[in-house]
């Protein structure tokens, strides 16, 4: 079973000015948003190979950061987590590649905001990044491409560039990253630029499965299971194409169902509330990412109870009913799952690894909620 890894070693020696980009070459120059060019120091004239010989003198876990080559922001207060690179290909093409969320709360925390804002600032600042790219090599085809929340990025540009600049687009990949709420797609131009667009997503999709496709996607196979799948290097392929399946698993279905219940079962305002609480909640901890929260948690403890413990108990409320609505989401998802597709749904309770109650059950349980 081969991976993007073996990809490299099969074809790495074959000059992109020779060989016309696939989508195998645009997943590679996607993971270049995401090294630490930040800690070097860049001259006007860099390539790749320049760049590689000076990462190559960085320590190795400067390479688990986001990050770009020109742009990377992160700002709490204005919740944005953003890094973007520019990388110029032999046929004097360009391929702008965003980065994906990285560790930071902030960056999850714009994740989520998603569900209630229309244009978040890492969306405004992608199509800002590339619109001064494209001033700076007037006249230049380009490709967008970006894996998780860096896919939403290259669509988002490509769907609000302007028309003359649209005309020299070639293609956008989306690694696995969101869609966008219907209501978006009909109200923006996504027609002009459908035909080159390409989404992929592992069978077991979460991320790549909050709101809509207008683009349609395909289903890589993946080693991995559940969240885990979101890692490319987990992601089968052959020479030139990745390895597809005819159609996404169970567990991604359901996943997609509920989150689409939960935006129907909630107003924007309850989503920026909860979601504001629980990132308080994790800032309380003074970490700035997921793994400094979880590490010496007991150390941690102490700001998250005097938080909780400063809520009203309306805020105490709200966040019950909040839960409470995702829980019910989520048995909605599963249970109408269940009745159209009965034959198969012992086997999705042996994908989720953990007891689920009869379906009696779950209706009570969702009837209480």
């Amino acid at each position: 079973m081969a991976n993007i890894h073996d990809y490299l070693y099969w074809r790495g020696d074959l000059p992109l000015d020779q060989i016309p980009l696939n989508e195998l070459d645009g997943l590679v120059l996607t993971r270049f948003a995401y090294m630490p060019f930040e800690e070097l120091t860049l001259g006007q004239n860099e390539t790749v190979g320049s760049l590689c010989k000076k990462l190559k003198t960085l320590p190795a876990d400067k390479f688990r950061l986001a990050v770009s080559d020109f742009v990377k922001h992160n700002d709490a207060d204005a919740v944005v987590q953003f890094a973007a690179i520019t990388l110029y290909l032999p046929d004097d093409s360009l391929y702008i590649a965003y980065c994906g969320t990285d560790s930071t709360l902030v960056g999850w925390k714009e994740d989520f905001y998603m569900s209630f804002m229309e244009d978040v600032p890492a969306q405004m600042e992608a199509l800002d990044y590339a619109r001064k790219i494209l001033k700076k090599n007037p006249g230049k085809k380009f490709y967008l491409g970006g894996h998780s929340k860096g896919g939403n990025l290259a669509i988002y540009t490509a769907v609000n560039l302007p028309a003359e600049l649209k005309a020299n687009l070639l293609h956008v990949s989306n690694y696995d990253g969101p869609g966008f709420p219907n209501s978006y797609i009909q109200s923006h131009d996504f027609g002009s630029v459908l035909d080159r667009i390409d989404t992929f997503i592992p069978q077991e999709s979460m991320i790549g499965r909050i709101h809509e496709h207008a683009e349609g996607f395909q289903v890589v196979e993946s080693t991995e299971s559940g969240i885990q799948q979101h890692d490319i290097y987990s992601w089968l392929m052959g020479p030139t194409l990745m390895t597809l399946l005819d159609k996404a698993d169970d567990a991604s279905e359901i996943t997609y169902r509920a989150i689409q219940n939960i935006l129907q079962s909630t107003s924007p305002a309850q989503r920026k509330e909860y979601i504001d609480r629980i990132f308080d909640l994790l800032t309380s901890t003074n970490a700035n990412s997921f793994d400094e929260v979880f590490k010496n948690l007991p150390t941690r403890l102490d700001g998250v109870i005097k938080s909780v413990a400063a809520m009203t108990r309306e805020d105490h409320k709200e966040n019950q009913e909040m839960m409470s609505a995702m829980v019910r989401s989520f048995l909605d998802a599963a249970l109408s799952y269940h009745e159209e597709k009965l034959p198969d749904f012992g086997g999705l309770l042996t994908n989720f690894k953990f007891d689920i109650p009869e379906l009696p059950v779950l209706e009570k349980l969702k009837e209480k909620l």
